[in-house]
């Protein structure tokens, strides 16, 4: 199951930003730290997705500091097969109480991301937070913090690597797990939430621009606990069941600096999920 975030209303604040744009020559739209106003759709194996950035500073001017926010939905017509997802425990006249699943996981995710970026020296850090459902815990929100550095290998060969480290946020769901006369039971059940993790995610971005029209963009993450369930394990084991790797390649057709076409491929190491591929059209105001 792939990660992602938050609400639909931020795309109508992007809409209204759409004058605050660049000019053409402080727009890399191959650089995946670059801050300006765009919008951008795509259809794939995954169905729909939409997604759009909002520069909220300045052009950089002497300060050389871009600040903006990021915002994707994914899966927005919720296609594709569903996973059956967990309903409650009912009791079972052989083999006791047993588990039910008769709802299906929604596909849909959302992602929201606010970064700031000093064009002078390439550092800064961002903040990230992935909505999406999962087929035991419900609800499940993944909010992250780290830092960010850029590396230039040569003019055409750049380095982004990128540590965040945060928590996972699950909806409470002892009173289904937990038998009928026990599902009251204040001593085991939160407020709505639980927080079962503390976790870590390494990323790296890596980009070669071929010529002023061709470009491609690789990026892998990895994702471990620091405390709590981890990450990765089955649930029956007790995780989480996430894909502790992740990596995707985008292939890019620059046909301006302000557009571009893309084709993008993603894979990670986890059994309940397949590859996916998109193509995408990106246009910067």
């Amino acid at each position: 199951m792939k990660k992602r975030i938050l609400s639909i209303a931020i795309l109508a604040s992007m809409t209204s930003g759409l004058t605050y744009a660049a000019d053409d020559a402080d727009i890399d739209m191959s650089n995946p730290t670059d801050v300006y106003t765009s919008i951008g759709a795509s259809y794939g194996s995954e169905g729909a997705n939409l997604k759009g950035q909002l520069m909220l500073s300045e052009k950089t001017g002497d300060t050389g500091q871009k600040t903006g926010i990021i915002f994707e939905a994914k899966n927005i017509l919720n296609e594709g097969d569903k996973t059956p997802q967990f309903t409650g425990m009912v009791q079972h006249p052989d083999y006791g109480m047993v588990p039910t699943f008769n709802d299906e996981t929604s596909k849909r995710s959302y992602r929201l991301r606010y970064g700031t970026i000093n064009t002078t020296n390439g550092t800064g850090w961002s903040i990230d937070a992935i909505l999406a459902d999962h087929p035991f815990y419900g609800s499940m929100a993944v909010v992250q913090a780290g830092p960010v550095m850029t590396i230039p290998v040569t003019d055409n060969f750049y380095i982004w690597p990128i540590l965040y480290a945060g928590g996972v946020v699950i909806e409470d769901n002892m009173s289904q797990i937990l038998p009928p006369d026990m599902a009251g039971s204040t001593a085991v059940s939160s407020s709505g939430i639980d927080v079962p993790s503390l976790i870590l995610t390494g990323m790296v971005y890596a980009r070669y621009a071929f010529n002023d029209h061709f470009w491609a963009l690789l990026s892998t993450s990895y994702t471990e606990e620091i405390q709590g369930k981890s990450w990765s394990d089955d649930i029956m084991d007790g995780g989480l069941q996430m894909a502790s790797f992740s990596g995707e390649i985008s292939v890019a057709y620059q046909m301006n600096k302000r557009q571009n076409v893309r084709v993008n491929y993603k894979t990670d190491n986890s059994d309940s999920t397949d590859d996916s591929y998109w193509i995408e059209y990106n246009h910067a105001f």
